[in-house]
């Protein structure tokens, strides 16, 4: 029991950095005001979503944006096509932007971004004093 317990606690240490690091990263995505960085304008984000990394000339769009495009004009400009992937991916790839159908959620991903921080910093915290004090008890024996 004492080995899963170590165990345990070194994958948590670990695997808490990861998601500390995508808790803020995802943050950022969502609200890049908070590193100084400045929304793109509606024809800007227009742009790179033909595009890719907008850097093709209009009417040269890389062929899986071309091809969701005809996607999308096949379903009536409905859910984006995503190149080819299901309406599950599409819903997801939204969901993760924090818009889905016409409601905006990045308040709900900035909470949730917000909470990850708390709760993995402050797991990481207690992981590095329980480590210390199993360390400082072998110590004293």
């Amino acid at each position: 029991m004492k080995k899963c317990r170590q165990l345990h606690l070194w994958i948590g240490l670990l695997t808490s950095l990861l998601i500390l690091i995508e808790a803020v990263t995802g943050l950022i995505m969502v609200e890049p005001w908070l590193i100084g960085a400045s929304m793109p304008s509606m024809e800007q984000r227009v742009q790179v979503d033909r595009t890719g990394a907008g850097g093709a000339a209009p009417g040269r769009e890389a062929p899986e944006f071309k091809r969701a495009a005809e996607g999308e004009a096949a379903q009536g400009g409905g859910a984006k096509n995503y190149s080819g992937q299901n309406n599950m991916m599409g819903f997801i790839k939204a969901l993760h932007s924090g818009k889905v159908n016409n409601a905006n959620l990045s308040i709900l991903l900035d909470i949730a971004a917000i909470g990850l921080i708390f709760l993995t910093t402050t797991g990481i915290i207690l992981t590095v004093r329980t480590l210390k004090a199993q360390g400082a008890a072998k110590k004293r024996y």
